[in-house]
């Protein structure tokens, strides 16, 4: 099934490359920005997340889900309404990290709207996300993403992740940012990363309680079964789901893959032990207290 928003993607792409790169750059940003907030204000329900936070994983995980349920083929992913234009019963998901999404919030007319939806707020270790961050910067990214977030290739890893525009100062701002700004939503599930990983059936099963869909036991094992660890990164591999989500830059290359290590606190395999105390203060002197307390309690 041809896949709608990654067309209108390649469009804005395209239509903006002739133009000089600062004017091309923020037409880009307020473009794109404007189509996830159309396709966030029609969807059933939101799922917000800054990018390299499981994202992936959780879309899988509810594809399988629906596919099984509804006899949907079995190598698509939930891409915004494409499992609902084939079955009704599919709510419409919109996956977005949430860009100009709380101006939009603020409007008068679409605010109130927005803020009744049910949203999955999904967060992990920023940490994390920033080291997650750097390989698909440098991994997987095209040119034109990299030129649109401002990635310098030639940084050090350390060097990304403390001052990089994708790195822990947006990182940590980003989340400060949500977690405050969805308290005075009406429905908000707060998904943890690490819980996901630690008991990915019962976390699984209490979203799907939040969000009002009735699968049993024996659908969410299989699941989960079917998207764990190895299993993604096999279909990666394989390009199961002929999808650029779910599909090694370089099988050769085990940090080129999405699905790449997953590991909780995996951030300290890449630094020396001063490295790591300067990243860990920073994010304790910059994320909010009860934030840093989920990560450091």
């Amino acid at each position: 099934m041809i896949d709608r928003i990654r067309l209108y993607r390649a469009g804005i792409w395209a239509v903006t490359a002739p133009l000089p790169r600062n004017r091309r750059k923020a037409l880009r940003h307020r473009l794109r920005a404007g189509l996830d907030n159309r396709r966030a204000l029609a969807a059933d329900l939101l799922v917000l997340s800054r990018a390299k936070s499981g994202r992936t994983w959780l879309r899988a995980m509810l594809s399988r889900l629906y596919q099984r349920r509804h006899g949907l083929p079995e190598r698509q992913l939930i891409e915004y309404d494409n499992f609902h234009r084939q079955c009704a019963a599919v709510p419409v998901m919109s996956m977005t990290h949430g860009h100009y999404l709380d101006r939009l919030g603020r409007d008068a007319r679409h605010g109130p709207v927005l803020k009744a939806k049910p949203v999955v707020f999904l967060l992990r270790d920023p940490r994390d996300v920033a080291v997650s961050e750097y390989f698909q910067s440098t991994r997987r990214a095209s040119a034109h993403k990299r030129e649109l977030y401002e990635v310098e290739q030639t940084a050090s890893m350390f060097e990304f992740v403390v001052q990089s525009p994708l790195g822990l100062p947006a990182i940590c701002d980003y989340l400060n940012f949500w977690h405050d700004e969805l308290d005075g939503w009406a429905r908000v599930y707060r998904l943890f990363y690490e819980s996901l990983r630690a008991d990915p059936a019962g976390e699984l099963e209490r979203l799907l309680a939040f969000l009002g869909q009735d699968f049993n036991a024996d659908e969410i094992t299989e699941a989960v079964e079917f998207t764990s660890f190895e299993a993604l990164k096999r279909k990666e591999r394989e390009n199961f789901f002929h999808n650029s989500r779910l599909k090694a830059s370089n099988v050769e290359d085990p940090d080129s893959y999405k699905v790449r290590r997953g590991k909780v606190g995996g951030y300290r395999d890449y630094f020396g032990s001063e490295e790591i105390e300067r990243i860990d203060r920073f994010v304790s002197e910059r994320l909010a207290p009860d934030l840093l307390a989920r990560w450091t309690g």
